[in-house]
């Protein structure tokens, strides 16, 4: 029986290291001059978790976790719109800075909280803040960068390949606001272009984003054209793929509200805009699916 409680003592001797974070207190010793987000700035705060996987802490009654990612050496975490970056300096302290992009990265704004107290106590900053490690903050910042630019290159992966879907469904949904049959056959006439053994890409749809025509004026009031943006989807003729770009089209002023009969086309500095922030430039090409659109 005494083996038996020796054994079970050592053992909670031995698991005790897991749960010596649990609601310990740690303190504000060290910041930058540039603020972060309210809840990681506070004098002190209550540290559940703190090892090389994870971080749990409470500020102000709220709690916000965090744990590492895949292929960068920092904790990431938050909680609703409150995001952040850390790192375990050792099991008494840790570095914290905000997750809003940049504001570590470039503007160096951080805390350093530790869980003596006495080094928060000190009245002179530079002595508070020798108490951290330079270096380890330097290659704070150096990984905070490296997983932001990793983050954004992700998200843009992420961000382009919806972007297909979104125009698409766009376009599906997109009905014509003009119907004229003239201006079509010259966007068509204009698409072969002036080679005639040269083959294009069929045009599947024509889809005029305006009802009227557009008055283009030279600064002194003086008309100059007037013009109607048109969508053209396309399939490429050798292959599998479908396409939209859009411009402007119409005709030149000849003086006296006359416009010439031959069609020219313009490209103009604007966008179409698109949900999640997308926008169709005037004259780029947009990859679409081709099952909406081919019979």
């Amino acid at each position: 029986m005494k083996t038996l409680i020796c054994a079970m003592f050592l053992s909670l001797l031995w698991v005790s290291p897991a749960f010596s974070q649990e609601g310990r207190p740690f303190y504000n010793v060290c910041k930058s001059d540039a603020d972060l987000i309210g809840d990681f700035q506070r004098e002190s705060i209550t540290v559940k978790t703190l090892d090389s996987d994870s971080l749990v802490f409470v500020s102000a009654g709220t709690t916000y976790s965090g744990k590492t990612s895949s292929g960068s050496d920092l904790l990431v975490g938050g909680k609703g719109g409150a995001a952040f970056y850390a790192r375990k300096v050792d099991n008494n302290s840790f570095l914290i800075a905000s997750g809003e992009s940049g504001s570590f990265s470039d503007y160096g704004a951080f805390v350093y909280y530790h869980a003596d107290k006495s080094k928060a106590d000190q009245s002179d900053d530079k002595r508070q803040c020798s108490f951290h490690p330079l270096a380890n903050l330097s290659s704070f910042q150096t990984s905070v960068r490296s997983f932001e630019k990793t983050k954004g290159s992700n998200e843009k992966i992420v961000f382009d390949a919806q972007t297909k879907g979104v125009i698409t469904s766009w376009t599906k949904n997109y009905t014509s606001r003009r119907v004229d049959p003239a201006l079509e056959r010259g966007i068509v006439k204009w698409w072969k272009g002036p080679d005639p053994t040269k083959i294009p890409d069929p045009i599947l749809h024509i889809y005029f984003l305006e009802p009227n025509y557009e008055i283009a004026r030279n600064a002194f009031g003086e008309v100059l054209r007037k013009t109607v943006d048109a969508l053209i989807l396309w399939k490429e003729r050798t292959g599998s793929k479908c396409y939209i770009q859009w411009r402007s089209f119409g005709y030149e002023s000849l003086g006296g509200g006359t416009f010439s009969t031959e069609m020219e086309m313009w490209t103009l500095d604007r966008d179409i805009p698109m949900a999640g922030g997308r926008k169709i430039l005037a004259g780029s090409w947009y990859a679409v699916d081709c099952a909406p659109f081919v019979k």
